[in-house]
């Protein structure tokens, strides 16, 4: 049984809430002789964000990953480029992924493109974007028999048209994130795209005790049939009074 209401992976060094939703600009330094790199410094991050080196066309460590455990992090992975290599670093948010990617020009390594990522829906987005008011989801339920997902809509829109919301719930199984069986709540019209709205969703179980669980809500823009916007946001913290967290573990 499901309520409805509208009004309105963690490492054990950092807590699940700590990672921000939006990774801030970070700045890139190489230590490089010609064109062998034997060191990358990732500046500006956030401990329990992931930062990802991949290049494309290279020698050596060509794709790495690791969780930033302070504001600078190193990665050293021998990489030898040719005058095709393109190397991209990304550090990773809860809810948007930031890139840098450079290439080969003159031999050495020039910046090429900066661009910005929804990580639940995977597409690019403008990078000054996400730090505007934008769609959110939280945890604000967490009992052994209940697990509820808040999330909000920022006004701003068309005032024809009209925003509905329907939420999901995910459970954690070792490094994956699997759908809970009927874990997805009915669409849900919020109201008119001009104006901010709440809405929420609480799912109930018999018992739930070992679980750890996160949500996302999946917004619409619809004008009369047709859908003109998607956004899909996962649950973040520090959204609203009392409970509000990206996780939840009864």
């Amino acid at each position: 049984m499901a309520t409805a209401l509208v009004s309105a992976d963690a490492h054990a060094a950092v807590p699940a809430d700590a990672v921000p939703d939006a990774p801030a600009p970070f700045s890139v330094t190489f230590d490089a002789q010609g064109l062998t790199v034997r060191a990358i410094a990732v500046g500006g991050v956030a401990a329990g964000e992931r930062v990802a080196l991949n290049c494309h066309e290279c020698l050596g460590q060509t794709s790495v990953e690791a969780v930033a455990t302070g504001p600078r992090h190193v990665f050293r992975p021998k990489l030898r480029l040719s005058a095709a290599s393109r190397l991209e670093l990304t550090v990773h948010g809860r809810n948007f992924a930031r890139t840098r990617a450079y290439v080969v020009r003159g031999g050495r390594l020039r910046l090429d493109a900066r661009h910005c990522v929804s990580v639940a829906d995977n597409r690019r987005v403008r990078c000054n974007s996400i730090t505007a008011p934008r769609p959110w989801a939280t945890m604000n339920v967490c009992t052994p028999t209940a697990v509820g997902v808040r999330a909000a809509s920022p006004a701003g829109g068309a005032r024809r048209d009209r925003v509905a919301a329907r939420f999901r719930l995910q459970y954690a199984e070792g490094a994956r994130w699997v759908d809970v069986p009927n874990g997805t709540s009915p669409w849900t019209v919020l109201g008119r795209a001009d104006r901010s709205w709440q809405g929420g969703y609480t799912f109930r179980f018999s018992g739930i005790d070992g679980r750890t669980f996160r949500g996302l809500a999946d917004f619409e823009w619809r004008r009369g049939t047709r859908v003109v916007r998607r956004v899909v946001r996962l649950t973040s913290p520090r959204r609203v009074p009392g409970f509000s967290s990206s996780v939840c573990a009864p």
